[in-house]
């Protein structure tokens, strides 16, 4: 599956080894004013601890739940997150796998994994999974979208990543940026308002 590049929205990383490097070299410009460099050192530790905390937590990569009382743990405690209930032997659910993967590596704040329906017999139950693949999301804990099927996404098994995307964009377990929705922008730039919109009012 090919990795996609980690969205603009999102901050910054880099590896233990780099932060050491990008360190020692702002220590060794001494021409920098004492406090620039502290706040550019201050800077760079964030940077490492948002490094370890994507680590810890897998943030940025699409794992395998294995045990129900981890879907429970993911789904209870992480603030948004994305699970797809699969069956190994589906070629739809393969699709999905595949756009799930860049939407992994591209939004570092939710949190995506899958989970074999053969496993996870209670959940299933649970939710009424019925057909496959489904995709089922949460924030704070609660179902904010199902997707099932490829019936939302188009009816084809060709439909590209951003129809996904701004379908869980629209859920709000992932932030779509404004430029990643060309469909919302007007030929002056800016997102034109619905009548939905201020109807609300």
């Amino acid at each position: 599956m090919a990795a996609s590049g980690v969205a603009t929205n999102q901050p910054q990383v880099m590896d233990d080894e780099a932060f050491d490097e990008e360190m020692l070299e702002e220590l060794e410009q001494e021409e920098i004013p004492a406090h620039i460099r502290e706040a550019r050192l201050e800077t760079l530790k964030k940077q490492s601890q948002d490094f370890q905390k994507i680590k810890e937590k897998q943030y940025g990569k699409y794992t395998e739940i294995v045990e129900e009382q981890d879907f429970l743990e993911l789904t209870t405690k992480e603030e948004r997150c994305v699970v797809h209930f699969y069956h190994q032997d589906f070629r739809r659910c393969s699709i999905m796998d595949s756009h799930l993967q860049s939407l992994a590596e591209k939004y570092f704040e939710t949190k995506f994994a899958k989970m074999n329906v053969e496993k996870a017999k209670f959940f299933v139950q649970k939710l009424k999974i019925k057909v496959l693949p489904t995709v089922v999301c949460f924030k704070d804990g609660i179902i904010v979208e199902k997707i099932i099927g490829f019936e939302d996404l188009g009816s084809t098994d060709s439909f590209p990543t951003e129809t996904l995307e701004r379908k869980l964009g629209k859920s709000g377990v992932i932030e779509v940026a404004l430029e990643d929705e060309p469909h919302k922008k007007t030929i002056f730039g800016h997102a034109k308002q619905t009548n939905s919109d201020s109807d609300s009012d």
